[in-house]
């Protein structure tokens, strides 16, 4: 799908890190590694992250939608 950019996280640092680094927009979870409070981490880091602004990170946002 055009612009979308989905990020398979298992924990807070990665959804954070999603957001920020790789400024994705689509969280995907696993059912199987995912309980209840290790979820509420996941989405409070997810919703509280924003993009970065570094120019290498926007460098390779840009790249990816390119491609």
């Amino acid at each position: 799908v055009p612009g979308v950019r989905a990020a398979l996280c298992t924990d807070a640092v990665m959804a954070d890190g999603a957001r920020k680094w790789a400024d994705a927009n689509v969280l995907a979870l696993s059912l199987r590694l995912t309980s209840a409070p290790l979820l509420a981490e996941m989405l409070d880091a997810w919703f509280a992250g924003e993009p970065s602004a570094d120019p290498v990170d926007r460098a390779n946002v840009e790249h990816v939608a390119e491609m």
